[in-house]
């Protein structure tokens, strides 16, 4: 069975739950699989934990809140 694995930032429960039924769709429909039968995991990490272009992303965001 189908199994998506998504690393990414941390997400409200509702855009949690709101990014599992899209990519469920999208790769039901593509694998023409039932939905029930498609595997997410996704691994939310902490701002501390990711950078882009070498700056952590708590440190890109506590700039955007000043």
């Amino acid at each position: 069975m189908p199994t998506v694995v998504i690393e990414g930032p941390q997400l409200s429960m509702l855009r949690k739950r709101r990014l599992m039924v899209s990519i469920t769709r999208a790769v039901a429909q593509a694998y023409d699989w039932p939905e029930d039968q498609i595997i997410i995991i996704l691994h939310a990490n902490p701002d501390q934990n990711i950078a882009r272009g070498g700056r952590l992303l708590s440190d890109r965001r506590e700039r955007e809140v000043r």
